[in-house]
């Protein structure tokens, strides 16, 4: 593998810590369910690609679905059968190849995972193995990009692109609805995010800035070590540049966001 391609691997130091990474706080995580029940529809069967440790197949038992999840990584899915639980199906298996029948589910959710993978193969599948008339949800964690983390999140992403000597960067959260779209999903609203949940937390610059270059932030393990060290270079002279404390503590929004479309009737 070339120094600079980028390596989605999900191992056991990452299963251990993911829930830590990307995991929302306790009084947010039953709003987050509850929002996503409520497009699915009670008692509703879904699948989710990418089950991960669950921090949103839990939150949907939690709210009356029940829920297939699906995951290549045997340690992500082993983090997950410690919380096992009513309502919870897994398996192990490549979400690129999805090995379920035609119609199977009430619907499908996908939140931090289509950035891994061929995004069309994914939501071309859901859309025959979620009935006609079901749900496809796409969602994700929204950070304020006004704020110090987003400003700094988005020199991130500006910096991999510019210094990677090849990559093929993840598609966004508007080149996924555009996919779903143009392979028959009909969307709600446009396909325009609507917010499960919205809520504030406090960061410093250096906390972001170490985040990263520990690799213990979801999106600076899968880069390798070369390119990690000279996005680190640019991102500490930015930083440096823009908040004289890097220690001092700062508000920042964050909410989870969701897209909605429906799977054509047959």
């Amino acid at each position: 593998m070339a120094s600079d391609q980028l390596d989605y691997r999900f191992d056991r130091r990452v299963a251990g810590s993911y829930d830590a990474l990307r995991g929302h706080p306790a009084a947010v995580t039953p709003a987050i369910g509850e929002a996503l029940a409520r497009e699915l529809g009670t008692g509703a069967q879904v699948l989710e690609p990418g089950v991960g440790t669950g921090r949103i197949a839990l939150p949907l038992i939690g709210a009356g679905c029940e829920v297939t999840g699906i995951d290549l990584s045997s340690e992500m899915l082993a983090a997950l059968a410690g919380q096992a639980r009513a309502g919870l199906r897994l398996v192990r298996g490549d979400i690129t190849r999805l090995p379920f029948a035609d119609s199977a589910f009430d619907g499908a959710v996908c939140v931090h995972v289509l950035h891994l993978v061929d995004a069309q193969t994914v939501l071309a599948q859901l859309l025959s193995l979620v009935r006609p008339g079901g749900t496809i949800i796409l969602g994700r964690d929204w950070v304020d990009p006004a704020s110090f983390a987003g400003r700094l999140r988005n020199a991130f992403r500006q910096a991999v692109v510019d210094l990677a000597e090849s990559v093929d960067f993840p598609t966004g959260a508007r080149g996924l609805v555009q996919t779903l779209v143009g392979l028959g999903g009909e969307p709600v609203d446009n396909g325009e995010e609507r917010t499960a949940v919205e809520w504030e937390t406090t960061l410093s610059p250096a906390q972001v800035l170490d985040g990263i270059r520990s690799r213990d932030d979801a999106e600076s393990w899968v880069l390798p070590d070369p390119l990690l060290a000279r996005v680190m270079a640019r991102l500490d002279a930015e930083a440096a540049a823009s908040w004289p404390d890097l220690e001092a503590p700062q508000p920042v929004t964050r909410r989870f966001v969701y897209s909605l479309f429906r799977v054509p009737a047959a």
